[in-house]
């Protein structure tokens, strides 16, 4: 987008964490448009306010807290007033004055005000030692007036109360929780998981008082005790109120933006006048009110569009989670687990103090509780998102483990130095850093920092569960509204609609037709190309530009710059002239290394960037595709024809396949196997797709892993001849290729689908199964054989 011709005049009132999201977002989407102020009350550097508890306990300082220095607000040419608070507003001038007389103008205006803490306007209410618990000044204070021996209590049983008790406690204090209803955090847990919750606060040596209410705080010059309604009095030094928040809608309600609960925004953020918007703990949308950081992250980027000249995104409230951040204390609930209708489906062992409750409705995920084993709850709640139907798996939904997810350890026991991301060597402690050092709150942020599940992508489910223990109930993931990359924020699904109903056929129109924001990465191009190619597999413009390197080539980059090339030989089975040939070729261009690979096929290794045209010209073989995301190899047994155990003809079966799928892009490599019988030599069981013959027919699984996560497939079919085989890995391949994200592997997207329906789109339903292989065989007449003779390599 060019320089516009007059910078227009935004400032946003409020540096905390939702006003700096704005400023990043427009920065990162249009640095040239605005001449940006940021009017911020607190003296601080902005901060990541979701740790604050670990500043009470003295574990961080603000220093470690802060997002921003000074330096970015220079690097980037925004004016920072720190300290400043606004008197009034001149709607009509577009004019604010700050309480110091200090007049800005501005085109645009952006209220961040967040939330005040609600403090009871009862007696003793003002007396030192009643203290909120919202800011870093605020720890400060605390941290003042607490000691050993000294008494504190907490009022408010709620997701902060529990945390701040807990803060408190490590401080040396004799803490006791107040709270007014009959169970600790009521809204989240039911009674199961609330008597196990007090249980172990209590064990913790915090004293639990429920179904009681403060009538008033006792003291002449400090706080001395509180006083309860029924005339009972306990001693206290210090009392932290945590009952809640208020928009601080304040300012705006004077300067006449209407307001009702808090400053009510549109589906854009926009108020009622229309050069000011709002965003944060401070709306009200649709009703609705916010306390954490995910939701308002997503109006920042709907603000954030709006002003840079985009207008289609509009901001939807989804469902939240609440993780507590207390050490010890396992517990995750979404969704509605209190006074939940609807089926359900439990687990409990008093004993060990473990509780798992999964609602149902419609076959679909309503409500999560889980106290003391909580591994599943982000793949619960990803699903209670997605809306998928999981019928076909409420059995492993509790213990998905007992499925091959190899889950069910708690990320809080892995230690720092574990490796989370064997690709790049990431450790959990790197990723736990820059999560609290950086201020990262998705996998997004974690991965463009440390790289951590860039590669493969088998480590996002536990990069995911490092950001949740560390953030808490702050981390939201299966949002179902993922942008693809960090240079858009289209989901897969809003790039193919616009694919699919205005026929764009390159990479340039769906960039020119979406507004792309950038010329697009290395993670959205490969994307955009492959979703072309799949809708219109017979018209789409292959860009070799939006592919990676070995994609260009055709081969394996190695750490040396040389290339691995690897023919295909179908079903793992070759001839004596086959091998001499390449024995000879081997020779010829100097290969440095002959391997035999995993997948039953020959690897030549180090061959040279100038010499892979002629090395494909000699070899006069197909391509392997082991540098792609397409089918790599169908592993086979001899089957009936030679072995004696066999039962079925898996070799023949498996060059028929290998042959019907060849050269097919698919959203991550797929690797296939058929066995012959049951003894199952060639590992069906952990692979994209495996078939396995038995007495009188074959067993079709899927979905099936044995990389960096270890998933045993599931049985999708039983059929009696190749041909019904070969029909339902068709529908199968074909299903895959149209929903799952590009980069997803099958084991996720079937995981993620839910096997019953995967077993209807390919096996049950003719209709839906016929129309998949259609398509199939349509996208396969497009297939050309990329090892051509050329006069030239391509360009790296």
């Amino acid at each position: 987008m060019g320089e516009v011709k007059s910078r227009q005049r935004l400032v946003v009132i409020g540096g905390g964490m939702a006003g700096t999201a704005c400023v990043e977002e427009i920065v990162r989407l249009d640095p040239k448009r605005f001449e940006i102020t940021v009017a911020g009350a607190e003296p601080h550097p902005n901060y990541n306010r979701v740790l604050l508890s670990s500043v009470l306990t003295g574990e961080k300082t603000l220093g470690d807290l802060t997002l921003h220095d000074d330096a970015w607000y220079k690097e980037n040419g925004i004016r920072l007033l720190r300290g400043f608070r606004v008197g009034s507003i001149n709607r009509a001038s577009r004019t604010i004055v700050g309480e110091d007389g200090t007049a800005l103008g501005y085109d645009r205006l952006i209220f961040a005000t967040g939330a005040l803490p609600v403090i009871p306007a009862l007696p003793g209410a003002s007396l030192p030692g009643v203290l909120a618990f919202r800011s870093i000044d605020d720890c400060g204070r605390i941290r003042s007036m607490a000691g050993q021996e000294k008494k504190a209590v907490v009022i408010g049983g709620g997701l902060l109360g529990l945390e701040a008790a807990h803060a408190l406690k490590t401080l040396g204090m004799d803490v006791t929780i107040i709270h007014l209803m009959g169970a600790l955090m009521e809204k989240q847990c039911d009674s199961v998981a609330a008597g196990f919750l007090k249980a172990d606060v209590e064990a913790l040596g915090i004293k639990v008082m429920l179904g009681r209410e403060v009538s008033e705080f006792l003291g002449i010059d400090s706080l001395t005790g509180v006083r309860f309604k029924d005339g009972e009095e306990i001693e206290t030094d210090l009392a932290v109120i945590s009952i809640g928040i208020r928009p601080n809608k304040t300012l705006a309600e004077v300067s006449g933006v209407y307001c009702n609960r808090g400053i009510v925004v549109s589906d854009v953020m926009q108020t009622y006048d229309p050069s000011i918007y709002a965003v944060g703990e401070c709306v009200e949308h649709r009703g609705a009110t916010f306390g954490l950081v995910a939701p308002i992250f997503e109006q920042a980027k709907v603000v954030a569009s709006h002003l840079a000249g985009d207008c289609r995104l509009v901001f939807v409230n989804r469902p939240t989670s609440a993780r507590l951040k207390v050490p010890s204390i396992d517990f995750y609930s979404a969704g509605d687990v209190a006074g939940a209708s609807g089926e359900t489906i439990e687990y409990i062992d008093r004993s060990a103090q473990v509780y798992k409750k999964v609602v149902l409705r419609q076959g679909r995920v309503a409500g999560i509780l889980m106290y003391g084993d909580t591994a599943s709850g982000p793949d619960l709640f990803s699903m209670m998102i997605s809306g998928s139907d999981v019928s076909q798996k409420r059995h492993a939904l509790l213990f998905p483990e007992m499925q091959g997810s190899g889950q069910a350890a708690s990320i809080e026991l892995m230690p720092d130095e574990t490796i989370v991301c064997g690709c790049n060597g990431v450790t959990k402690g790197m990723i736990r850093e820059a999560i609290e050092k950086k201020g990262l709150f998705t996998r997004e942020a974690v991965r463009k920092e440390t790289k951590a599940s860039g590669s493969c992508g088998g480590c996002a489910s536990v990069v995911d569960r490092i950001l949740e223990a560390t953030l808490g109930a702050s981390f939201q993931s299966g949002s179902g509204a993922d942008a693809i990359c960090a240079c858009t924020k289209y989901a897969r699904e809003d790039v193919i609609k616009n694919i699919r109903e205005k026929k764009l056929l390159s990479v340039a129109s769906v960039m020119e037709t979406l507004g792309w924001e950038t010329v697009g990465c290395d993670t959205c191009r490969p994307a955009i190309n492959y979703y072309l190619s799949m809708v219109w597999p017979l018209e789409a413009e292959d860009d070799t530009s939006s592919r990676l390197v070995n994609e260009r080539m055709h081969a394996n980059i190695q750490k040396d710059g040389t290339f691995s090339v690897v023919p295909r030989m179908y079903g793992g089975a070759t001839t004596a002239a086959e091998l001499k040939k390449i024995a000879e070729i081997a020779e010829r261009y100097g290969v440095g290394l002959v391997k035999v690979t995993g997948g039953q096929r020959i690897d030549l290794l180090g061959v040279k960037k100038d010499d892979l045209p002629g090395m494909w010209r000699d070899l006069g073989m197909n391509s392997g595709y082991a540098y792609a995301k397409a089918l790599r190899t169908v592993k086979t047994c001899v089957g009936s024809e030679w072995c004696r155990y066999g039962t079925q003809d898996s070799l023949g079966l498996g060059i028929e396949l290998e042959k019907m799928l060849e050269g097919l892009w698919m959203p991550a490599k797929v690797k296939m196997s058929v066995s012959g019988c049951p003894r199952n030599c060639s590992e069906a069981g952990i692979k994209d797709i495996g078939v396995v013959g038995i007495n009188g027919g074959w067993e079709i699984y899927a979905g099936g892993c044995a990389g960096i996560e270890l998933k045993k497939a599931e049985r999708i079919s039983t059929v009696k001849t190749s041909e019904e085989v070969k029909a339902v890995c068709g529908a199968f391949i074909q299903n895959y290729r149209e929903e799952a994200e590009y980069g997803e592997r099958t084991f996720r997207w079937v995981s993620r689908t839910g096997v019953g329906e995967v077993m209807k789109n390919v096996a049950l339903d003719s209709k839906s199964a016929g129309g998949l292989i259609e398509r199939l065989f349509q996208a396969r007449s497009a297939v050309k054989e990329p090892w051509m003779p050329r006069s030239a390599p391509a360009a790296l």
